[in-house]
C-alpha cells in the first residue's frame, strides 16, 4: 500500500517471512526504510480447551 503525508510517498509492506511490517519512504536518492515501533508484547500461543462429551455405550 502506498500513501502520502506532507507530499512524501510512503510504502507499507508485510514481510511475511519475518512476520513484521516494513515502511519505506521515497527520497531523491532512493527508498529509505522507516523504523516501526512495536509497543505490544509478543503473544503467547493460544490454547483452546474443548470439553469432551461423555459417550453413551451402545
Amino acid at each position: 500500500m502506498d500513501f502520502q503525508v506532507h507530499e512524501q510517498t510512503y510504502f507499507l509492506n508485510l514481510a511475511e517471512d519475518e512476520n513484521r511490517w516494513e515502511v519505506m519512504v521515497e527520497t531523491p536518492t532512493g527508498a529509505r526504510e522507516v523504523p516501526v515501533y512495536v509497543d505490544a508484547p509478543k503473544m503467547r500461543p493460544i490454547v483452546v480447551l474443548q470439553e469432551e462429551k461423555q459417550r453413551m455405550p451402545n
